[in-house]
């Protein structure tokens, strides 16, 4: 089951849950700069079983900054697995800012997908791609720039889908994730200008998405945006970025699916 997001820490949720996911994105972590990341994950062991991270960890791709969030995220505690979103990819040196990250445990997705074993014999299978902008067609009542993306951005829109598909078909997991930074639904937009919406994600993750199972998705970037949404097929969508929720969500997972009256929050903050 999908139980509502709450901001982290957590006191109780309702209804157990199988697998408890931590989510986060758009650090934008400078190594120049003091920051409140840190204080925003501490504890966040003894609350969840994993943490996701949907891309643009650092600001500007830097490996400095890469290895300051290598040591947050292998503070942590949990397993990490994270995606690269589009500040990431600024810099120039990304074999050594990938590098960075890995060497503190923070397992990378880049059109691939891991199992992660969490004891007690659960599993959870994650699969990630970075995605890409490109737009939003006729189902969810949004159009690119002259009517579709740029050739350009077109191929890249392919590609990425392409990629996620080909992790999603090699996954074999009783719950499945996917993390990317792109939204895959303009459900999530909120209040992000219509006329950047192409920039902010595209309609081709959303249909690979939607041709597999896949228990819960989460993005960032959208930093205008709103927490919860869903892909035009239904399945439920987390928009993690830190300016929308002020900090990491934990959401509970289960092995059956309830999205409809989401359960009550529990008493805390």
């Amino acid at each position: 089951m999908l139980y509502p997001a709450d901001r982290h820490p957590i006191v109780q949720v309702s209804r157990p849950a199988d697998v408890r996911l931590a989510a986060i994105g758009d650090l934008h972590l400078r190594d120049r700069e003091p920051n409140a990341v840190p204080a925003l994950l501490d504890g966040l062991a003894g609350r969840a079983d994993l943490l996701v991270v949907a891309g643009d960890i650092t600001e500007n791709g830097r490996v400095a900054e890469a290895s300051l969030a290598a040591q947050i995220l292998g503070g942590v505690g949990l397993p990490v697995v994270a995606v690269l979103g589009n500040h990431d990819l600024r810099g120039l040196r990304r074999r050594a800012f990938r590098e960075a990250l890995e060497s503190e445990g923070v397992r990378l997705l880049d059109g691939d997908a891991v199992v992660i074993e969490l004891g007690g014999g659960r599993r959870i299978g994650v699969a990630g791609v970075a995605g890409s902008g490109g737009g939003f067609w006729r189902e969810e009542h949004a159009v690119a720039p002259y009517g579709r993306a740029f050739k350009a951005v077109a191929i890249k829109v392919r590609r990425e889908a392409e990629r996620l598909d080909a992790a999603l078909r090699d996954l074999d997991a009783p719950l499945t994730v996917v993390v990317t930074h792109f939204a895959p639904t303009v459900t999530t937009l909120g209040a992000e200008p219509v006329a950047k919406w192409w920039m902010l994600g595209n309609a081709e993750l959303g249909r690979v998405i939607d041709n597999h199972r896949v228990d819960l998705v989460v993005h960032g970037h959208a930093h205008l945006g709103i927490s919860l949404g869903h892909t035009a097929g239904g399945t439920p969508v987390h928009n993690a970025a830190l300016p929308v929720n002020g900090g990491v969500v934990v959401i509970g997972l289960g092995s059956k699916m309830d999205v409809g009256q989401p359960a009550d929050r529990g008493s805390g903050a």
